[in-house]
Protein backbone atom coordinates (compact mmCIF):
# COMPACT_ATOMS: atom_id res chain seq x y z
CA UNK A 1 0.00 0.00 0.00
CA UNK A 2 3.17 2.29 0.60
CA UNK A 3 4.52 1.90 -2.41
CA UNK A 4 1.09 2.50 -4.56
CA UNK A 5 0.06 5.54 -2.17
CA UNK A 6 4.38 6.65 -3.15
CA UNK A 7 3.99 6.07 -6.33
CA UNK A 8 0.51 7.92 -7.10
CA UNK A 9 2.49 11.11 -5.22
CA UNK A 10 5.23 10.56 -7.42
CA UNK A 11 3.12 11.33 -10.66
CA UNK A 12 1.33 13.93 -8.95
CA UNK A 13 4.79 15.96 -8.56
CA UNK A 14 6.06 15.19 -11.86
CA UNK A 15 2.47 16.32 -13.76
CA UNK A 16 3.88 20.04 -11.87
CA UNK A 17 5.55 22.32 -14.38
CA UNK A 18 7.77 25.64 -13.45
CA UNK A 19 10.11 28.06 -14.58
CA UNK A 20 13.57 28.88 -14.12
CA UNK A 21 14.18 28.20 -10.63
CA UNK A 22 10.62 27.90 -9.13
CA UNK A 23 10.66 24.39 -7.72
CA UNK A 24 12.82 23.48 -4.84
CA UNK A 25 13.61 20.37 -3.65
CA UNK A 26 15.09 19.47 -0.64
CA UNK A 27 15.89 15.13 0.37
CA UNK A 28 17.11 14.63 4.00
CA UNK A 29 18.43 11.29 5.12
CA UNK A 30 17.49 10.54 8.95
CA UNK A 31 21.05 10.75 9.66
CA UNK A 32 21.34 14.29 9.28
CA UNK A 33 21.20 16.19 12.05
CA UNK A 34 18.51 18.79 12.23
CA UNK A 35 20.28 21.45 13.40
CA UNK A 36 22.57 21.38 10.64
CA UNK A 37 19.62 21.05 8.00
CA UNK A 38 17.58 24.48 9.68
CA UNK A 39 21.63 26.18 9.05
CA UNK A 40 21.77 25.43 5.59
CA UNK A 41 18.31 26.04 4.61
CA UNK A 42 18.90 29.49 6.71
CA UNK A 43 22.42 29.99 4.42
CA UNK A 44 20.67 29.68 0.62
CA UNK A 45 17.94 31.83 2.11
CA UNK A 46 20.47 34.49 2.74
CA UNK A 47 22.66 33.88 -0.47
CA UNK A 48 19.34 34.13 -2.57
CA UNK A 49 19.57 37.63 -2.61
CA UNK A 50 22.21 37.18 -5.24
CA UNK A 51 19.98 35.77 -7.86
CA UNK A 52 19.64 38.31 -10.63
CA UNK A 53 16.44 37.72 -11.83
CA UNK A 54 14.09 39.17 -9.76
CA UNK A 55 11.36 36.07 -10.24
CA UNK A 56 13.48 33.74 -9.70
CA UNK A 57 15.15 35.53 -6.15
CA UNK A 58 11.17 35.74 -4.96
CA UNK A 59 10.22 32.13 -5.86
CA UNK A 60 13.45 30.83 -4.17
CA UNK A 61 13.44 33.07 -1.11
CA UNK A 62 9.67 32.11 -1.18
CA UNK A 63 10.18 28.09 -1.32
CA UNK A 64 12.83 28.24 1.25
CA UNK A 65 11.46 30.54 3.76
CA UNK A 66 8.57 27.89 3.86
CA UNK A 67 10.37 25.16 4.33
CA UNK A 68 12.76 26.96 7.14
CA UNK A 69 9.21 27.00 8.91
CA UNK A 70 8.46 23.76 8.49
CA UNK A 71 11.70 22.84 9.71
CA UNK A 72 11.49 24.60 13.06
CA UNK A 73 7.86 23.30 13.69
CA UNK A 74 9.79 19.83 14.16
CA UNK A 75 11.69 18.27 17.00
CA UNK A 76 13.45 15.83 14.86
CA UNK A 77 14.09 14.17 11.34
CA UNK A 78 11.46 11.33 10.72
CA UNK A 79 12.90 7.76 11.26
CA UNK A 80 13.10 7.49 7.31
CA UNK A 81 14.08 11.18 6.57
CA UNK A 82 11.81 14.37 4.90
CA UNK A 83 11.85 15.44 1.42
CA UNK A 84 10.29 18.88 0.70
CA UNK A 85 8.48 20.09 -2.56
CA UNK A 86 7.89 23.38 -2.87
CA UNK A 87 7.36 25.37 -5.69
CA UNK A 88 5.57 28.16 -7.51
CA UNK A 89 3.45 27.28 -10.66
CA UNK A 90 1.97 30.05 -13.20
CA UNK A 91 -0.93 29.13 -14.88
CA UNK A 92 -3.51 30.79 -16.10
CA UNK A 93 -2.33 34.66 -15.53
CA UNK A 94 -1.92 33.22 -11.38
CA UNK A 95 0.68 31.76 -9.35
CA UNK A 96 -0.60 28.70 -7.40
CA UNK A 97 2.09 27.37 -3.90
CA UNK A 98 2.97 23.88 -4.09
CA UNK A 99 3.86 22.52 -0.78
CA UNK A 100 4.26 18.74 -0.32
CA UNK A 101 5.66 17.28 2.66
CA UNK A 102 6.81 13.52 1.96
CA UNK A 103 7.63 11.30 4.94
CA UNK A 104 9.05 7.98 2.85
CA UNK A 105 8.28 4.59 3.33
CA UNK A 106 11.68 3.29 3.31
CA UNK A 107 14.97 5.86 4.37
CA UNK A 108 16.62 8.40 2.14
CA UNK A 109 20.09 7.43 0.96
CA UNK A 110 21.63 11.21 1.11
CA UNK A 111 21.16 14.96 1.07
CA UNK A 112 19.98 16.48 -1.55
CA UNK A 113 19.07 20.23 -2.75
CA UNK A 114 18.04 21.50 -5.85
CA UNK A 115 16.12 24.57 -7.06
CA UNK A 116 14.89 23.89 -11.19
CA UNK A 117 11.98 23.69 -13.24
CA UNK A 118 10.51 20.13 -11.81
CA UNK A 119 10.79 18.63 -8.74
CA UNK A 120 13.63 16.08 -8.48
CA UNK A 121 11.77 12.36 -7.60
CA UNK A 122 14.61 10.20 -8.52
CA UNK A 123 15.18 8.28 -5.14
CA UNK A 124 11.13 8.71 -4.21
CA UNK A 125 10.59 6.36 -7.43
CA UNK A 126 13.11 3.85 -6.80
CA UNK A 127 11.32 3.46 -3.29
CA UNK A 128 8.31 2.50 -5.46
CA UNK A 129 9.94 -0.87 -6.61
CA UNK A 130 10.37 -3.91 -3.95
CA UNK A 131 13.48 -4.61 -2.82
CA UNK A 132 13.13 -8.35 -3.06
CA UNK A 133 14.43 -9.69 -6.13
CA UNK A 134 13.61 -13.27 -8.21
CA UNK A 135 15.67 -13.77 -11.05
CA UNK A 136 14.01 -16.83 -13.49
CA UNK A 137 16.43 -18.29 -15.90
CA UNK A 138 14.97 -20.58 -18.81
CA UNK A 139 16.95 -22.47 -20.35
CA UNK A 140 17.62 -24.52 -23.73
CA UNK A 141 20.43 -25.71 -26.10
CA UNK A 142 21.57 -22.26 -27.38
CA UNK A 143 18.84 -19.89 -26.12
CA UNK A 144 18.39 -18.49 -22.79
CA UNK A 145 15.82 -15.96 -21.80
CA UNK A 146 16.14 -14.12 -18.41
CA UNK A 147 13.74 -12.06 -16.05
CA UNK A 148 13.53 -10.23 -12.97
CA UNK A 149 10.39 -10.78 -10.96
CA UNK A 150 10.22 -7.78 -8.20
CA UNK A 151 7.22 -8.26 -6.19
CA UNK A 152 4.43 -9.67 -8.22
CA UNK A 153 5.83 -8.29 -11.38
CA UNK A 154 8.08 -9.59 -14.32
CA UNK A 155 11.15 -7.60 -16.04
CA UNK A 156 12.31 -9.16 -19.47
CA UNK A 157 16.03 -8.43 -18.67
CA UNK A 158 18.38 -10.87 -21.66
CA UNK A 159 16.62 -12.70 -24.38
CA UNK A 160 19.80 -14.06 -26.54
CA UNK A 161 20.75 -17.10 -28.77
CA UNK A 162 24.28 -18.69 -28.84
CA UNK A 163 24.52 -20.65 -32.09
CA UNK A 164 25.21 -24.07 -31.54
CA UNK A 165 25.13 -26.73 -34.52
CA UNK A 166 22.56 -29.40 -34.77
CA UNK A 167 22.41 -33.04 -34.38
CA UNK A 168 23.92 -35.37 -37.48
CA UNK A 169 22.27 -38.36 -38.98
CA UNK A 170 26.09 -39.40 -40.21
CA UNK A 171 27.98 -41.88 -38.86
CA UNK A 172 31.42 -43.35 -38.15
CA UNK A 173 34.33 -40.63 -36.98
CA UNK A 174 32.54 -37.96 -38.57
CA UNK A 175 29.49 -38.82 -35.89
CA UNK A 176 31.76 -38.75 -33.19
CA UNK A 177 33.43 -35.31 -34.31
CA UNK A 178 30.64 -33.88 -34.56
CA UNK A 179 28.88 -34.53 -31.57
CA UNK A 180 32.20 -33.43 -30.16
CA UNK A 181 32.71 -29.92 -31.60
CA UNK A 182 28.54 -29.30 -30.68
CA UNK A 183 29.28 -30.91 -27.00
CA UNK A 184 32.47 -28.52 -27.14
CA UNK A 185 29.44 -25.54 -28.03
CA UNK A 186 27.28 -26.33 -25.60
CA UNK A 187 29.50 -25.84 -22.47
CA UNK A 188 30.61 -22.66 -24.09
CA UNK A 189 26.52 -21.52 -23.98
CA UNK A 190 26.98 -22.96 -20.29
CA UNK A 191 29.64 -20.77 -19.61
CA UNK A 192 28.11 -17.89 -21.46
CA UNK A 193 25.18 -17.36 -19.47
CA UNK A 194 27.01 -18.16 -16.04
CA UNK A 195 29.22 -15.12 -17.39
CA UNK A 196 25.68 -12.97 -17.99
CA UNK A 197 24.50 -13.95 -14.63
CA UNK A 198 27.72 -13.13 -12.74
CA UNK A 199 27.67 -9.56 -14.79
CA UNK A 200 23.75 -9.14 -13.66
CA UNK A 201 23.70 -9.92 -10.26
CA UNK A 202 26.58 -10.56 -8.34
CA UNK A 203 27.09 -6.34 -7.23
CA UNK A 204 23.36 -6.97 -6.39
CA UNK A 205 23.46 -10.04 -4.03
CA UNK A 206 21.97 -8.39 -0.72
CA UNK A 207 18.35 -7.80 -3.16
CA UNK A 208 18.42 -11.40 -4.69
CA UNK A 209 15.78 -13.50 -2.99
CA UNK A 210 16.39 -16.58 -4.98
CA UNK A 211 17.48 -17.70 -8.82
CA UNK A 212 14.99 -20.51 -10.07
CA UNK A 213 15.72 -22.17 -13.82
CA UNK A 214 13.50 -23.28 -16.12
CA UNK A 215 13.30 -24.60 -19.44
CA UNK A 216 14.85 -27.66 -20.40
CA UNK A 217 15.57 -29.64 -17.18
CA UNK A 218 18.34 -31.67 -18.46
CA UNK A 219 20.40 -28.68 -20.04
CA UNK A 220 19.30 -26.77 -16.72
CA UNK A 221 20.66 -29.71 -14.39
CA UNK A 222 24.14 -29.73 -17.50
CA UNK A 223 24.48 -25.76 -16.89
CA UNK A 224 24.33 -26.43 -12.90
CA UNK A 225 27.46 -28.49 -13.32
CA UNK A 226 29.44 -27.42 -16.19
CA UNK A 227 28.80 -23.52 -15.91
CA UNK A 228 30.70 -21.12 -14.47
CA UNK A 229 28.47 -19.43 -11.83
CA UNK A 230 29.83 -17.73 -9.12
CA UNK A 231 29.45 -19.97 -5.76
CA UNK A 232 27.06 -17.44 -4.06
CA UNK A 233 25.07 -17.27 -6.94
CA UNK A 234 24.89 -20.76 -6.95
CA UNK A 235 23.81 -20.77 -3.17
CA UNK A 236 20.55 -18.77 -3.92
CA UNK A 237 19.23 -21.05 -6.65
CA UNK A 238 16.13 -22.75 -5.91
CA UNK A 239 16.41 -27.13 -5.94
CA UNK A 240 13.13 -26.88 -7.93
CA UNK A 241 13.95 -26.75 -11.42
CA UNK A 242 10.48 -25.70 -13.55
CA UNK A 243 9.92 -27.24 -16.92
CA UNK A 244 8.82 -25.00 -19.59
CA UNK A 245 8.45 -25.46 -23.24
CA UNK A 246 8.79 -22.03 -24.63
CA UNK A 247 12.09 -19.77 -23.91
CA UNK A 248 11.13 -16.61 -24.17
CA UNK A 249 9.07 -13.72 -22.45
CA UNK A 250 6.23 -16.11 -22.67
CA UNK A 251 7.66 -18.79 -21.25
CA UNK A 252 8.60 -16.19 -18.25
CA UNK A 253 5.32 -15.79 -17.57
CA UNK A 254 4.73 -19.71 -16.90
CA UNK A 255 7.57 -19.89 -14.95
CA UNK A 256 6.26 -16.91 -13.06
CA UNK A 257 3.17 -19.15 -12.40
CA UNK A 258 4.92 -22.20 -11.05
CA UNK A 259 7.58 -20.21 -8.91
CA UNK A 260 4.61 -18.87 -6.77
CA UNK A 261 4.25 -22.49 -5.55
CA UNK A 262 8.40 -22.88 -4.58
CA UNK A 263 9.14 -19.44 -3.11
CA UNK A 264 6.98 -19.01 -0.13
CA UNK A 265 8.41 -15.93 1.47
CA UNK A 266 7.59 -13.77 -1.88
CA UNK A 267 4.39 -11.33 -2.63
CA UNK A 268 3.86 -13.56 -5.21
CA UNK A 269 3.20 -16.08 -3.08
CA UNK A 270 1.39 -14.56 -0.54
CA UNK A 271 -1.24 -13.07 -2.96
CA UNK A 272 -1.96 -16.62 -4.28
CA UNK A 273 -2.80 -18.15 -1.03
CA UNK A 274 -4.60 -15.04 -0.61
CA UNK A 275 -6.57 -15.57 -3.71
CA UNK A 276 -7.15 -19.50 -2.83
CA UNK A 277 -8.39 -18.91 0.30
CA UNK A 278 -10.67 -16.58 -0.68
CA UNK A 279 -11.86 -18.81 -3.44
CA UNK A 280 -12.26 -21.73 -1.48
CA UNK A 281 -15.04 -19.93 1.11
CA UNK A 282 -16.65 -18.77 -1.80
CA UNK A 283 -16.97 -22.10 -2.85
CA UNK A 284 -18.82 -22.93 0.50
CA UNK A 285 -21.20 -20.66 0.30
CA UNK A 286 -19.86 -18.36 3.31
CA UNK A 287 -20.98 -14.97 4.36
CA UNK A 288 -17.57 -13.52 5.29
CA UNK A 289 -16.21 -12.91 2.04
CA UNK A 290 -18.38 -10.25 -0.86
CA UNK A 291 -17.13 -8.78 -4.22
CA UNK A 292 -17.54 -6.22 -6.19
CA UNK A 293 -16.67 -2.61 -6.00
CA UNK A 294 -19.81 -1.22 -4.50
CA UNK A 295 -20.32 -4.69 -2.02
CA UNK A 296 -17.23 -4.20 -0.88
CA UNK A 297 -16.85 -0.24 -0.33
CA UNK A 298 -20.01 -0.62 1.52
CA UNK A 299 -18.96 -3.45 3.88
CA UNK A 300 -15.56 -0.93 4.06
CA UNK A 301 -17.34 2.01 5.38
CA UNK A 302 -18.94 -0.14 7.82
CA UNK A 303 -15.76 -1.02 9.62
CA UNK A 304 -16.33 -4.65 8.80
CA UNK A 305 -13.78 -5.77 6.24
CA UNK A 306 -10.37 -6.96 7.55
CA UNK A 307 -8.46 -7.57 4.15
CA UNK A 308 -9.32 -6.07 0.37
CA UNK A 309 -7.89 -7.57 -2.52
CA UNK A 310 -8.02 -5.13 -5.30
CA UNK A 311 -7.01 -5.29 -8.54
CA UNK A 312 -3.74 -2.77 -9.77
CA UNK A 313 -5.91 -0.77 -12.70
CA UNK A 314 -8.71 -0.06 -9.65
CA UNK A 315 -5.98 0.66 -6.97
CA UNK A 316 -4.82 3.60 -9.17
CA UNK A 317 -7.83 5.31 -9.82
CA UNK A 318 -8.86 5.17 -6.09
CA UNK A 319 -7.05 7.80 -3.83
CA UNK A 320 -9.74 7.36 -1.02
CA UNK A 321 -8.95 3.67 -1.04
CA UNK A 322 -5.70 4.08 0.96
CA UNK A 323 -7.36 7.06 3.39
CA UNK A 324 -10.50 5.16 4.41
CA UNK A 325 -8.37 1.28 4.95
CA UNK A 326 -5.91 3.39 7.27
CA UNK A 327 -9.27 4.93 8.85
CA UNK A 328 -10.96 1.31 10.06
CA UNK A 329 -7.82 -0.97 9.95
CA UNK A 330 -7.86 -3.14 6.96
CA UNK A 331 -5.15 -4.84 5.40
CA UNK A 332 -5.06 -3.57 1.59
CA UNK A 333 -3.38 -6.14 -1.01
CA UNK A 334 -3.00 -4.89 -4.37
CA UNK A 335 -2.82 -7.58 -7.06
CA UNK A 336 -0.85 -7.32 -10.34
CA UNK A 337 -1.90 -7.16 -13.92
CA UNK A 338 0.46 -9.93 -14.58
CA UNK A 339 -0.41 -12.70 -12.21
CA UNK A 340 -3.15 -15.63 -12.86
CA UNK A 341 -5.02 -14.15 -9.82
CA UNK A 342 -4.28 -11.02 -10.50
CA UNK A 343 -6.92 -12.03 -14.17
CA UNK A 344 -9.08 -13.90 -11.85
CA UNK A 345 -9.54 -10.92 -9.44
CA UNK A 346 -10.47 -8.69 -12.38
CA UNK A 347 -13.36 -11.02 -13.40
CA UNK A 348 -15.03 -10.49 -10.11
CA UNK A 349 -15.20 -6.56 -10.34
CA UNK A 350 -11.34 -5.75 -9.57
CA UNK A 351 -12.07 -5.69 -6.06
CA UNK A 352 -12.91 -8.35 -3.00
CA UNK A 353 -13.00 -8.49 0.80
CA UNK A 354 -12.88 -10.84 4.03
CA UNK A 355 -14.76 -9.02 6.55
CA UNK A 356 -14.66 -9.38 10.13
CA UNK A 357 -18.28 -10.32 10.34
Amino acid sequence: MDRYRLKRKIEKLKAYQGRHSSFTTIYVPPTKNLVDVISFVRTELAGADNIKSKANRKNVSDNLTAILSELTKISEIPENGIAFFYGIQEEGGTNEEIREIVIPPSPISQFFYLCGREFVTDELESMTQPKSLVVIVLIEGGKVTIGYLRGKHMELVRDEDFYIIGKTRAGGQSAKRYLRIREEKMMEFFKYVGRILNELLVDNLDNVDAIVLGGNTIRCQEFLEKGDLDYRLREKIAETIIPVSVIDETGLYQAMKEASRILRETEIYAERQTWDSFMADLMKGLTNITYGKEEVMEALRSGRVETIMVSEDLAEQMDELYEETSTYGTQLLVFSNQTESGAQLKAFGGMAARLRW
